[in-house]
This record gives structure tokens, sequence and C-alpha cells, in this order.
């Protein structure tokens, strides 16, 4: 069903967003929504209730465009890798950067709820599984932000630094003393260099920090030249951002303030040890929120892909009891209305217990038949993980699974065949469906002789028909197969339309009830570009074992016919009104040898 991207795309590359569902699903914003909407993709649900309620919040964000861009566009982006951090938390590897990120999320996190303050405080959806969980899971981290702003310096933080207050120890007052001197120092050495130059300190000249020139002057790209023949200024880089340089002062400055911050740091370890130490006491809270901030990164997700589709999803009608039911009105699949110069063909899939559990769907290759099947099948389970679906309009009942044999592959280090792994996963359909299943099966028997092929394709259409009654989508070039829409009720045949001109061959993509007589592999060659002796001698040799096959039946049907002539002219020898009338075992024997 194509549900995953190819191993090592990356997620922020333009093919992960049409190569799968879900890349077309995942506009995520927080490592954390993209981990649990691939384990959504994973896990469909059953529960009708859950169903309903992400539902209702994916109906929420799409109809309130302007809170869903204040979340998508200024909130979650910013939000860190809460676990990430925990993990670190956890193996006492985290530092007080650590805790002041967690401190960032306690300060955004409420700007977020006031977003979400619902109306209806009784029933609305967004209250009972967003907003509340999170109230309370901030509520139980209070402590834990008093902490952070009783000992972390956050004026330092704006620098760039992560420090203990002052306050807490004798020795690290004094050198913070010592290290707020230097500070001072490289600012009135600021305020030198901007009149030597011409500009004004702290905007067309700034004091900045970077971790690998330390301390240093910028000015924009347009004053480079005011420094260029001047030796008391040593350029480092010249970035978008504009130049940076240093003087020889400055950067005398620069390595004493880093000589101080490291001991600083070095004093300070006892105390940053204790709070690692109290903020682990704290790691439940915080993968409460963490699991609530990814649960609505994921709703958030499906609002923005269903109203940016090119054609907006709908909400799918779940049914929660009561005989079976699909009905998706000009379904459509998700990745491939999404690729460049594709006009995607829509088409509708009605199935219900009583009437029609099975489509035997034939056409001709590269007729759409594999990618009508699939899109029934992704449309079902984007319903079920809560998703909008891309529909006119979707009903269906919870299904317990999906169930597929789409694609051919062998698994030779483990030495089966294509056709083995195509009889061991289809074992398995046969032996999960029921009554509540969808099956999607794609091109079965393919692997063996065509008579065992076809008697194996019917016998599992058949079988999940008849004994599983599941819903099933059986795509086939096996034309016998479309012979048990005679004898089994609830199967009907459908076909993907297309149109044979003279040697030209339309494919229209369309899904027609009736069936599709031929196959048109031969045209389909052509569209490939075929060298045309090939093509010459693969017709020749299709219209000989056409002509052996009408051969064959005529020759058949003639022999039956005589056979059942010599059946009738011995019975009119019977003395059939007779009282005493039976049949004597040579004429028994005589009516045998006819028949066989």
């Amino acid at each position: 069903l194509n549900l995953f991207p190819n191993p090592g795309t990356s997620i922020k590359s333009n093919a992960y967003r049409w190569q799968s569902v879900l890349g077309v699903l995942d506009r995520c914003r927080t490592p954390q929504g993209h981990r649990l909407m691939a384990q959504w993709m994973k896990q469909p649900l059953q529960d009708y209730e859950i169903i309903k309620d992400r539902h209702d919040i994916v109906e929420y964000f799409v109809n309130n465009t302007i809170i869903r861009s204040e979340l998508y566009d200024n909130h979650l982006k910013k939000l860190p890798d809460i676990m990430f951090v925990l993990k670190r938390l956890l193996r006492r590897k985290a530092s007080l950067q650590d805790i002041f990120r967690l401190y960032q999320v306690i300060l955004r996190v409420p700007r977020m709820l006031s977003l979400l303050e619902p109306n209806d405080l009784e029933k609305n959806a967004v209250l009972n599984n967003i907003y509340n969980p999170i109230k309370d899971s901030l509520s139980d981290l209070k402590l834990f932000k008093s902490m952070v702003e009783q000992i972390i310096d956050l004026q330092a933080v704006e620098h760039g630094e992560y420090l203990v207050k002052a306050d807490f120890d004798s020795q690290l007052k004094k050198r913070k003393e010592e290290m707020d001197e230097v500070y001072s120092k490289m600012k009135h050495h600021l305020s030198t260099v901007a009149k030597d130059i011409g500009l004004d300190a702290g905007s067309s000249i700034k004091l900045e920090f970077v971790s690998q020139h330390g301390y240093h002057f910028r000015i924009t790209l347009k004053d480079e030249t005011l420094i260029r023949k001047n030796n008391s200024y040593r350029i480092l880089d010249a970035v978008k951002g504009g130049v940076r340089f240093i003087t020889t002062k400055l950067q005398d400055y620069s390595e004493s303030f880093a000589t101080l911050k490291i001991a600083y740091e070095e004093q300070q370890q006892t105390i940053v040890a204790e709070v690692i130490r109290v903020a682990v006491g704290y790691v439940e809270p915080w993968t409460m929120l963490n699991s609530q901030i990814a649960y609505l990164d994921c709703l958030v997700s499906f609002a923005v892909s269903a109203s940016s589709a090119p054609i907006p999803y709908v909400r799918p009608k779940m049914h929660r009891e009561g005989p079976s039911v699909l009905k998706l009105i000009q379904v459509r699949h998700p990745c491939l209305e999404l690729q460049e110069d594709v006009n995607y063909i829509a088409n509708d899939a009605m199935f219900d217990a009583k009437e029609t559990s099975t489509y035997i769907i034939t056409g001709p290759n590269m007729g759409g038949k594999s990618t009508y099947i699939r899109s029934v099948g992704v449309t079902v389970l984007m319903a079920h993980i809560g998703s909008f679906v891309p529909c006119e309009s979707a009903e269906m009942s919870i299904f317990d699974c999906i169930l597929g044999r789409v694609g051919a592959d062998d698994n030779f280090t483990k030495g089966l065949s294509t056709f083995m792994v195509e009889m061991i996963e289809t074992a398995g359909i046969i032996r999960r469906a029921t009554d509540r299943s969808l099956v999607i099966i794609d091109e079965l028997g393919r692997g063996t002789s065509t008579y065992e092929g076809c008697g194996i394709a019917w016998s599992i259409a058949e079988w999940l028909a008849k004994e599983s009654k599941c819903f099933t989508l059986f795509a086939t070039h096996f034309q016998e197969i479309t012979d048990l829409a005679s004898y089994v009720e609830n199967v009907k045949n459908y076909h993907m339309q297309a149109i044979v001109d003279g040697e030209c061959l339309t494919l229209l993509y369309q899904v027609k009830p009736g069936v599709m007589e031929k196959s048109f592999g031969i045209q389909v060659a052509k569209l490939a570009n075929f060298p045309p002796g090939v093509i010459k001698l693969a017709q020749k040799f299709y219209n000989e074992c056409e002509d052996h096959r009408g051969t064959i039946k005529d020759n058949h049907d003639t022999n039956c016919l005589a056979v059942l002539q010599k059946c009738f002219s011995e019975i009119d020898n019977f003395d059939c009104d007779s009282d005493n009338f039976a049949l004597t075992p040579d004429a028994l024997k005589r009516l045998l040898f006819l028949v066989k």
C-alpha cells in the first residue's frame, strides 16, 4: 500500500512527501510527532470512540484556520524533542542547557493552550483530549519551573551561557563579579571601536559571541570597507549576516572571560548535579506532556494535510455497529494526486454485507487496477487512524484488519521463491480474514502455470466470498475467474475501462461494471516502444493460441452434443411405460460408457 517511504529517505526531502502515505500525512513539526505518526500508521484503531475523538479534533482544526496556522507555524516547530532530553537526564548526561530547554517548553505551552480554550466545555474533544491533559501536566511541573527560575541565571542565557546563579555560593559570586568586570571592559571597547570607524555601538556594530570565535564584533557587509585597510582589525569571516572581526584587545578579553567561565562552571558542578538529580524526579510528568504534545502535533498535521490537498479531504462517517458497509464516493490515492502532471481519475467503491462483498476487477495492463484497489485500502486505513480521507464522501464500518497481497518479490535470504512468498502471505490472509475485514489481492497466481494459477486464484476468491465473507477487491488477468459471479451471489464483476481504436489504446482509468475480455498486453508493449518485430511475433502467437482455444471449444461442444444424441437414442429403445421397467446391467453399462 506504499504506507512508508523507502529506507534512507530524509523527512525533509520532496520525495518523502509523495512516495508514501506516511509522507503525505506527516506534516508534524516535532520529532515526537513524527515518531507517533509512524506508530499510528502501524497500529490503526478499532475503538469507535477513540476514532471519533480524533476525527472531532481534526475537524476542529480544519474549521479553525487561524488556530491551526498559529500552532503549526509559530509554536509546535519551536518545541524540542523532550524524550531526547529525558534520556540524557536518566543517564545523568544532561546539562543546564537541557534543563533550560525543558523550561522553555513550560513557557511556550501555556500560550498554545490559550489558543485552544473551547466554548463547549462539556462535549468538545479538544478539551477532553488535549486542553485538560496538557493543563494537568503543566500543573505537575510548577515546582520544576520554580526550581529553574531560582537556580539558572536567565540573564546569562541571553548571551548563550548556562550558569547557576551566583547567589548560591560565595566562590561563584566572586567569579561572577570578575566575569562581569571583563564583560564591561568588552562593552567599553565596543564603544571605542565604534567611534574609531564611525558607527553606532549596539546598532551598526555589535558585540557577539559564538563558540567558534568567542567574543567578536560584527558589522554589515556594506560597512566592511571601513575596516579593510586598518591593521588594528582582523577579519574572521564574512557571512550573509555580516562581517565578523576582532582586535588584539578584544581577543585578550575574550580569552580571559573564557577562562573565568570555565572556572565558574567547574565551581558549579556540585549544584548542577543536584539540579539533575531533582529533575529526574519529574520524568513521569514530562513523559506525559511529551505524549500530549505529540498527539496534538499529529492531529494538527492531519488537519494541515486535509486542508492543503489538491482537493480537500473529507471526514469519514464511521459506523459503530450493524452490518458491514463501505461506501467511498470518488476515492483518490493521496500520493498520486500530489504528483506533478498527474490528473487523477477518481472512482467509487460500494460494498455492503447483503449484496456486494467481492469485486473481481479485470482490465488492461497499466489500466489502473492496482492503483484503484490500493486507494481503497489506503482510504480505509486513513479513516482508522483518525485522518480525513481523499473522497467526496466516505462511509464505513469499523474493520478489524486490512489484509493485502499486492506486488511480487522473492525472499532469497530464506530460500523462498516469488510464488512461495505469495502463497505464504495468501495463506495468512485466508486464516485471518473475517466478515469485518478488508482484503486486497492483486494478480494472484502468476508464479506458476496458467491453469494452476487460475485454479488457485478462483478457489481463494470463492473462499473469501463464501466462507470469510469479508470485503474483497480481487484484481486479476484470469478472465475465467469472472464466472464466479454466476455462482456466488455477492460477487460482482468490474473492469477498468479502455478504448481500442485500431492500433491505438486509450486507458480511461474508470471503474465500470462488467468484464474486460482482453488485457491488451500487446498494445501496452507497443506503448513501451517494443521493437516492431517482437510485437508482430507476439501478435502472431496470440492469434494462434486464440484459434486453437476456439477449435478445442467447438470440438468439445460438438462431441458433447453427439454423446447426448446417442444417449437419447438409447433411451428411446427402453420400454419406459412398462410396469416392470428396469434398466438391465447391460443397458446401464452402455449409458455409462456413452457418457464417459
